[in-house]
């Protein structure tokens, strides 16, 4: 059983820390997720849709150009505040700085509530009993995760000897399969929490192309590395940055989109 408390909680903060590296350096979402989530929740032309950690935008903006009310929920202040600027355009937006546990809301009856990114730091016990609650007759709880897979290639096996400078093996091994590990536990809560029928579940493979500068944003971003000591990190950044560099400073990272839609009961 998934015991939250050791999720380190605290490390849902870091990210706010990077935000303005969050929203330069962090990927979007394929246009043909959007087109199967649309799909697989049959959602209305004006659909209203919760989002839960919005981040700055990346999945909203998305989703609002198709003209969805979208209420978008964000723990970090600056990302809260970057995700209302970038998203200022759309008047059927509004973002919202709270996080999910304590945010109260003013009306319910959501076509889907969606969390892309953010979902395994909820607190499970709060989450699904909550998400059902928002949700009409028959709504739709949407889990996106966007999973960095192993690149290969030269560039790849230089960055590898520095990263297994910087952390030890077990450590390296762990990150690797944590997401997978995230997007399985979640698998399993959506089927076992009995308020979700067994979820539609799609996946898209795609490749986003990074600079040097914009990669070390990137890993800016992640909270294994920020949690790291800062002179530790400066000096993985570093090396980071020259194995890009002797390779022509860009480097392509294939990510699999994944996404979970699964109705009410």
């Amino acid at each position: 059983m998934y015991d939250y408390q050791m999720s380190s909680r605290n490390h849902r903060f870091l990210f706010d820390q990077a935000a303005v590296a969050y929203d330069e350096a962090r990927p979007g979402y394929p246009r043909e997720l959007i087109d199967k989530l649309a799909e697989a929740a049959q959602l209305p032309a004006r659909a209203r849709i919760l989002e839960i950690g919005c981040g700055t935008g990346q999945m909203t903006r998305s989703l609002a150009e198709r003209g969805y009310e979208i209420a978008a929920i964000e723990l970090g202040e600056h990302l809260a505040r970057l995700a209302a600027n970038n998203l200022e355009v759309f008047p059927n937006v509004q973002v919202v700085h709270s996080s999910f546990e304590e945010w109260v809301p003013t009306e319910s009856a959501f076509d889907v509530v969606l969390s892309a990114q953010a979902f395994h730091w909820i607190d499970p016990a709060i989450s699904y009993p909550k998400i059902r609650s928002l949700l009409k007759g028959h709504g739709h709880l949407a889990v996106v995760y966007n999973l960095f897979t192993g690149g290969t290639g030269p560039v790849y096996e230089d960055l590898d000897r520095v990263y297994r400078h910087y952390f030890p093996k077990n450590e390296r091994e762990a990150a690797s399969t944590s997401l997978q590990s995230t997007v399985d536990r979640t698998l399993r809560m959506i089927k076992g929490c009995e308020l979700f029928q067994d979820p539609v579940i799609w996946s898209h493979p795609w490749v986003e192309t990074y600079s040097t500068d914009r990669h070390i944003k990137l890993l800016e971003s992640f909270s294994d590395h920020r949690s790291l000591d800062v002179c530790i990190r400066e000096a993985l950044f570093r090396e980071v940055r020259d194995a890009i560099d002797k390779h022509g400073g860009i480097i392509e990272r294939p990510l699999e989109a994944t996404l979970f839609v699964a109705q009410v009961v």
